[in-house]
């Protein structure tokens, strides 16, 4: 996380791959840090600079079709509330707080194609907050 000039957090199906491979094609230096409630993130996380990190969030719906397809695709049944929509709401809620207390700045992935929301995190870099 320390050689990263980008780093971006959020729960699980929230885009955090996908974003970090598309800006790393882009020539940026990008870590990838997935948050799980009820377990603590890394304390590097809130010891770096804040405006390198990037809190990923998406709408809970869009989460819960997102998490079904991987495991439709996975062909595996649903065993744990990793689908049910009120345990991905608290996901989120849990990553929104961190997010407030390390005081990074998010980008809503919902609905947005790759590039987009890419430039929106480059615009974030690239300012001066």
């Amino acid at each position: 996380m320390a050689l990263a000039e980008i780093v971006l957090a959020g729960v699980s199906r929230v885009g955090k791959t996908p974003l970090s491979i598309y800006l790393a094609t882009l020539g940026w230096k990008v870590a990838n840090v997935p948050l799980i409630k009820d377990i603590r993130p890394p304390d590097e996380l809130f010891q770096i600079d804040h405006r390198h990190v990037i809190g990923l969030t998406i709408e809970p719906g869009q989460l819960v079709l997102h998490r079904r397809q991987r495991e439709r695709h996975m062909g595996t049944p649903p065993l744990t509330s990793y689908t049910e929509a009120q345990a991905s709401a608290e996901e989120l809620d849990y990553a929104r707080a961190l997010f407030r207390r390390g005081q990074f700045r998010i980008v809503d992935t919902t609905d947005k194609p790759i590039e987009e929301a890419a430039q929106e995190v480059l615009n974030i870099i690239h300012s001066p907050k």
